[in-house]
């Protein structure tokens, strides 16, 4: 009865306590999924998620970046500080920002629920190091000095970073005569309407870019599918865990209602049950580490270099609202110089000029980082196509490896089951009539009843008759058939 109260209520506390096994693994699985690795001169790992208790609403996980390094822009070798998430979030739109067309790689999601549970703190943590690992792989991001600062910096430093950062963007925002490095004019243009028929026309570097983004969506919903089907794996695996829990509970209460010679084999097909159970349920981990989580991780990169392409586009738009606005500035100074002899228009003239010469200005610097963008762009995405497809055949592999691994095991767990069940031996009670076979069976048979007394046969002697252990033998009466000597020889 308790035995079914648990398994009713709390298996997985069941599983804990009475089957603590321990399941072999492939060791080529033991790195970090995806093989992300830094370079040898830039290595990070982040360790020691810690929750910071701030009341119910404001608390909230920090974490520790471990750098070692042998580059001689850090003062030491080796080094940590401590961030939490927003501080991620941060760096992730100052690179954005400030690297245009680059794919800066995806962070994980926020989260309202659960957010402090170990198995989301974990996978937050994995994350976070993909992140940075990836950031220190890639050959511009990691030479950033915002990227270096945040590796670094103490919280002091990192605040007036922040605090830095976003008096830049917002004077970028409202400023419309900056220079092309902080990249004003592309904030305070990229919402304009189009006023040039010279964003209709298309270049190479415009199909060339259109074709990507297309590939990038194509992929990415097919990506989504396999996320879902792969979610739907993960839901039957872990009902089979549950199931074989189920049923090796019922064979092993079975084995306590069977006979002696049953009872060994069905408690031990019930114990492999249960201990297949836990390889399953064991199984749905990996595959969701090995699997689903760099599945919905390449999705989100996707994500980024969807973004990276969304900035050029709008950056070609900032280009040719440039192009219009010189055209607009342009278009009145031919009118002001059709007016000539006009007091009011020549004294309207050198400031209508001044402002042709600034948008020229405007749409040169607009052009050069377009085609700077664009070209940072190609080969960033020519990257990714690389590094997606070794990527994705190691994460294929990974997961190939898991399922021969798992078969493996479930093979040996019940071939180990063969050879205890054929050495049963099943021993039939011995039976020499139906009689018998009825009371071996523990059946009540009634005696057969004795035959009818013929009223035309004469009295037999005394101590003769089946009271004796005689054999009687009927007298011919008259008129019945003669019996024959042969006959009667062979009565």
């Amino acid at each position: 009865a308790g035995l079914q109260f648990f398994s009713s209520h709390n298996k997985a506390a069941l599983k804990a306590i009475f089957l603590p096994v321990t399941y072999s693994f492939n060791p080529n699985l033991n790195r970090a999924p995806f093989a992300i690795m830094s370079s040898g001169d830039l290595l990070i790992s982040i360790t020691d998620p810690i929750k910071n208790d701030q009341g119910v609403v404001n608390s909230y996980i920090s974490y520790k970046i471990n750098t070692e390094t042998t580059i001689a822009a850090f003062d030491d070798r080796q080094f940590s500080v401590i961030r939490r998430y927003s501080d991620f979030v941060w760096l992730r739109e100052t690179l954005r920002h400030q690297l245009a067309g680059v794919i800066v790689p995806p962070l994980p999601e926020k989260a309202v629920m659960n957010r402090f549970s170990p198995e989301f703190i974990e996978a937050r943590r994995r994350s976070l190091e993909r992140f940075m690992t990836r950031c220190a792989d890639h050959p511009t991001i990691r030479d950033v000095e915002t990227f270096r600062m945040f590796l670094a910096a103490d919280e002091d430093r990192l605040n007036k970073a922040k605090a830095e950062a976003k008096r830049a963007l917002a004077s970028s925002g409202t400023s419309s005569g900056a220079s092309a490095s902080s990249s004003s004019w592309s904030f305070s243009a990229i919402t304009g309407t189009t006023t040039s028929p010279l964003e209709k026309a298309k270049s190479a570097d415009d199909l060339k870019c259109e074709e990507t983004l297309n590939y990038v969506v194509n992929l990415e919903a097919q990506m989504t599918n396999v996320a879902k089907h792969t979610a739907a794996l993960m839901k039957r695996g872990k009902e089979l865990s549950d199931g074989l829990f189920d049923f090796g509970l019922a064979l092993t209460m079975l084995g306590q209602h069977e006979t002696e010679s049953l009872r060994p084999a069905l408690s031990k097909m019930g114990h492999t049950s249960d201990e297949l159970s836990l390889l399953a349920a064991d199984q749905v981990e990996k595959e969701q580490r090995w699997f689903e989580e760099p599945v919905a991780d390449y999705i989100a990169l996707l994500g980024a270099v969807r973004e990276a392409c969304d900035r050029r586009q709008q950056l070609r738009r900032a280009y040719f609202s440039a192009v219009g606005d010189r055209e607009a500035k342009q278009g009145l100074v031919a009118r002001l110089e059709a007016q000539a002899g006009n007091p009011s228009a020549e004294t309207k003239l050198p400031g209508a000029r001044g402002a042709v010469s600034a948008a020229e200005r405007v749409e040169g610097e607009a052009a050069q980082e377009l085609d700077r963008v664009t070209a940072r762009l190609l080969g960033e995405v020519a990257r990714f196509k690389r590094e997606k497809a070794d990527d994705m055949r190691k994460v294929v592999l990974d997961y190939v490896t898991l399922q021969i691994e798992y078969n493996r095991q479930m093979e040996q767990r019940w071939a180990d089951l063969v050879p205890e069940i054929e050495a049963i031996k099943v021993q039939d009670p011995p039976t020499s009539n139906a009689a018998d076979s009825a009371d071996g069976l523990g059946l009540l048979v009634p005696p057969a009843p004795a035959p009818a007394a013929n009223p035309n046969a004469p009295p037999q002697a005394p101590g003769l008759g089946a009271a004796s252990g005689a054999t009687s033998h009927p007298v011919p009466q008259a008129g019945a058939a003669e019996v024959s000597d042969d006959d009667d020889a062979a009565v």
